[in-house]
Order: structure tokens, then C-alpha cells, then sequence
């Protein structure tokens, strides 16, 4: 992952993790909408690019999002209103994601399955990183349901007073730096090790 990745990684944590509820339930369902934005997005940049737009295609492209979000929000109030009511803001944060991994407003476009690609690799973090905050800070693992979400009590997390802080905008803060320092230390393992099978080779 070269410095890029690094400041997309980080920038797109703070803009979508961040401010999240600290639960699986609500971090799955923003997961599917960014996903489905940068795969959305991307295809309909790349449509564009076929019309004579000018410097109104970035508007349109932006215009295709926000649409894109309020539609994915609609559908999420008949599918659970009380997920989407508990979100509220929160649910136009992915966008801001849609922009780092899609490129859309690049002069060259990604193919849309490229961005995905990044997005998904991005979504894994994500899911890690929500899947944490849940157990943590509640002792559950939740899911979006009908009328809010359902949760599985693993523990109770009165006994770990300390680990109720990742429920929290600073917990969630500090996770990020430990879930980033854990990710560079094992990419860097990697990249050693790859490294010595490469002078072992050429030996």
C-alpha cells in the first residue's frame, strides 16, 4: 500500500467510522451503502464521459450521489425506519468515501469493479473495526432488524468498565490508530519477507 492508500485509509475513517454509532448493526448497513454508491457512482461517471458536459460533469456526477444516497435512504426507512431514524446524519457520510476510492472526478476514470475493489478492501477494515466496537463496548454483536436491531449478548460489559471507551467518539478514535498500527505491522512483515524470498531468488 503506497501513501495514497495510506491517506485514503485515514481519511475515510475519520469521515465514516468515526461518527458512527459504535455498533455492527448500524456499520453493516453503512458498509452496503458505500459499496453500493462507489459502484453506482463510478459506472455513471464513466456513462458520462461519453457526453459533452464540460465542467458541468463533475456537477451532474455529484448531483447522480446525492441522488444516489437520498433513494438509498428512502429504501432504508421501509426496511428498518428506526435504523435509518438512529443514523440520521451519519447516512450521508459514505459519499465522502464514494469520492476517495471511485476517483470520479479524476480525469481518467476507474473502471467501476477497480473502485469496488478498493472499496471492498476498505469494507473489511470497516467491518473489523465495527465488529470491535460492538463486542467492546457492549459485550454484543448486533444486526440491522425491522423495528431497530437485534443484538447476541456475548458478555456483560459493565464487568470491563475500560473497554465500554470504544463505544465512544474517542474509543473509536483510538481504535483506528490501533487497528492502523497492527495493519502497517503486519503489511511491513509482509514486505520484508517478500523482499528476502526476492534476493533469495536472484541468489
Amino acid at each position: 500500500m503506497n501513501k495514497r492508500s495510506y491517506f485514503i485509509f485515514i481519511a475515510a475513517s475519520f469521515a465514516l467510522l468515526v461518527s458512527s454509532p459504535g455498533r455492527l448493526a448500524y456499520g453493516l448497513v453503512l458498509i452496503i451503502e458505500m459499496n453500493l454508491l462507489v459502484l453506482a457512482s463510478v459506472a455513471f461517471a464513466n456513462f458520462m464521459q461519453r457526453f459533452e458536459f464540460g465542467n458541468l460533469q463533475n456537477v451532474v456526477t455529484l448531483s447522480f450521489v446525492v441522488f444516489a444516497t437520498v433513494l438509498f435512504r428512502q429504501i432504508l426507512i421501509l426496511f428498518s425506519p428506526v435504523v435509518a431514524l438512529t443514523l440520521g446524519f451519519v447516512i450521508f457520510l459514505p459519499p465522502v468515501s464514494v469520492f476517495l476510492f471511485g476517483n470520479i472526478f479524476a480525469e481518467k476514470m476507474p473502471q467501476p469493479f477497480d473502485a469496488l475493489r478498493q472499496s471492498l478492501f476498505f469494507s473489511a477494515f470497516a467491518f473489523v473495526f465495527f465488529f470491535l466496537r460492538d463486542l467492546l463496548g457492549f459485550g454484543t454483536i448486533s444486526f440491522p432488524a425491522w423495528n431497530g436491531i437485534v443484538e447476541a449478548r456475548l458478555f456483560d460489559s459493565r464487568s470491563t468498565a475500560f473497554c465500554s471507551l470504544f463505544a465512544s467518539v474517542p474509543g473509536a478514535l483510538l481504535l483506528i490508530v490501533l487497528c492502523m498500527a497492527a495493519f502497517l505491522t503486519v503489511q511491513s512483515k509482509m514486505n520484508v519477507i517478500e523482499k528476502s524470498e526476492g534476493e533469495y531468488e536472484i541468489g
